[in-house]
């Protein structure tokens, strides 16, 4: 009998342990998970950036029509139509080097309204590595293409 209570004790002392690394694993899935949840997609850290940015010029919906439109010498684009103004091509790459500072669009950088956003990121966000500040670009420009209309 006594052999008998010790492999019940064993057997269970082995099965809630068993239970425990059963928990624990799926646990630590589950975390990972959240995790990734957590995780903006490009477009929504894009809307994050741009309600940062852009919406004293551009405006809250991209309409070009923020609380500062009316100081500036050249009125901010309508940035939901920038694929209907361009046959109905939404130009990422473009749009990308507008936003950088790279690419002179009229009302744009000859007035020096529109601040070249590469070096502004750079020294507002303390941002170094070029990567991320191509992916933020990158990610304000998914945004405003989901916008259009």
């Amino acid at each position: 009998m006594k052999k008998v209570n010790q492999i019940r004790k064993a057997t269970s002392s082995s099965f809630w342990l068993l239970i425990s690394v059963i928990g624990l694993v799926v646990f630590a899935f589950s975390c990972n998970d959240i995790s990734k949840d957590k995780a903006k997609s490009p477009v929504a850290e894009g809307e994050e950036w741009y309600k940062s940015y852009c919406v004293m010029c551009h405006g809250e919906d991209g309409s070009g029509q923020g609380n500062m439109a009316d100081k500036l010498q050249a009125p901010p684009s309508d940035l939901r139509t920038i694929a209907q103004r361009r046959n109905g091509v939404f130009p990422d790459e473009e749009i990308a080097k507008i936003i950088a500072g790279v690419e002179n669009v009229p009302g744009h950088n000859e007035t020096g309204e529109m601040p070249a956003w590469w070096e502004t990121f750079k020294k507002s966000e303390n941002i170094t590595d070029d990567k991320v500040l191509e992916e933020k670009i990158d990610h304000i420009v998914a945004y405003l293409k989901s916008i259009q209309q």
